[in-house]
């Protein structure tokens, strides 16, 4: 089903008397899932029929005018179900810019959550296998598989602790309350020279993890902690917008070597 996004831009107007621009209508952004029926929102009723076109200016029953365009997968994915929380969008792009995996590669899973990596990732890959314990997590992730309609994605029951159901793959993602405890068959089902990548929010169940790692056939490449500063850029103001370092996880990478 084509999803839609609607925008309307900030209208500023200078106004003397205060000599400063001043704020006459937000911007305001909307994601239609369903365009076969009208939607309605505070600046009024805009119909099926005007969501139904493609790069054009729609206007509501109220006269408010949005530019309408085809809604993106990253559009799409930020408004996924959530039955446990997702990798953000900013680790998952370090993780496929670090591990440099593409079209051929085969990517592992393990603790699906919510199924936000798994969709991810195959929108980049050639196969996905994604693994979980809990059925609340199976349920919510291949609702969000089939919600992308992706074909290149499989999902099963399985404890991670013990074996992980798939082999030779270039990229294993352990999102795992206790990662340390999944080496042995993460390093089962990687290939040699595969990365293995760790995903967690405290630096300690990370440093549990590289130090159970020493002595195997792997070697720590790096852990990393992704930053994001969000800034104000507005006329003269150029400033870095309050509480935008926020922390969401460590990630550690490292490769087979034999």
């Amino acid at each position: 089903m084509i999803k839609k996004i609607l925008i309307r831009k900030e209208r500023k107007e200078f106004i003397a008397d205060l000599n400063k621009s001043v704020i006459i209508s937000e911007g305001k952004k909307y994601f239609i899932e369903d365009i076969s029926r009208d939607f309605h929102c505070s600046e009024g009723v805009i119909t099926k029929s005007e969501l139904e076109k493609e790069n054009a200016i729609v206007t509501s029953n109220k006269g408010k005018e949005f530019f309408i365009f085809d809604a993106s997968f990253v559009d799409s994915y930020k408004g996924i179900k959530k039955q446990a929380q997702t990798i953000p969008l900013k680790d998952l792009g370090f993780i496929l810019a670090e591990t440099g995996i593409g079209k051929d590669s085969v990517v592992i899973d393990t603790g699906s959550g919510s199924g936000g990596s798994a969709c991810f990732f195959a929108r980049h890959v050639k196969k996905v296998y994604t693994f979980d314990i809990n059925e609340n997590n199976i349920r919510q992730t291949q609702e969000n598989i089939n919600y992308f309609g992706l074909k290149n994605v499989v999902i099963k029951k399985a404890d991670a602790y013990k074996k992980i159901p798939a082999k030779n793959a270039d990229l294993i993602l352990l999102d795992l309350t206790e990662p340390w405890r999944a080496i042995g068959p993460a390093m089962d089902s990687i290939r040699v020279g595969g990365f293995v990548v760790v995903y967690c929010p405290q630096i300690t169940q990370t440093q549990g993890f590289v130090n159970q790692l020493s002595g195997m056939n792997a070697i720590h490449v790096k852990t990393v902690e992704m930053i994001e500063r969000d800034w104000k850029v507005e006329g003269l103001i150029v400033r870095p917008r309050s509480l935008s370092n926020i922390h969401s996880g460590f990630i550690s990478i490292f490769r087979k070597i034999g």
